[in-house]
């Protein structure tokens, strides 16, 4: 029976299961920098932080995969950007860019 485009594919018991692919050398040493410019030193406020931004919680660095990696460095790097402007809690005075009202 053919099957429509939207049909579920039930899996097949014979083929392989993919293993995650694990962090690149390049992922870790751009994590690492980020954890430095942030200031998050020691194991275990890395591994708190990971837990926290990818919702994977590691044992080891081994076990973080690749696309948890790069959610990592994309949320690391917006937390490094943030880390040294000082933040008033009014999202309005906090904004980065000018609105069209600021241009006026």
């Amino acid at each position: 029976m053919d099957h429509g485009l939207f049909e579920v594919d039930l899996p097949n018991d014979n083929s392989p299961q993919s293993a995650p692919t694990p962090m690149s050398d390049v992922q870790r040493a751009t994590i690492r920098d980020l954890f430095a410019r942030i200031g998050v030193n020691d194991a275990k406020g890395q591994f708190a932080v990971v837990a926290e931004l990818t919702g994977a919680r590691i044992s080891s660095v081994r076990e973080l995969t690749s696309s948890d990696a790069n959610i990592l460095i994309k949320m690391l790097t917006s937390r490094a950007a943030s880390a040294g402007r000082q933040q008033t809690g009014n999202s309005w005075d906090d904004r980065e860019e000018d609105t069209w009202i600021d241009r006026l």
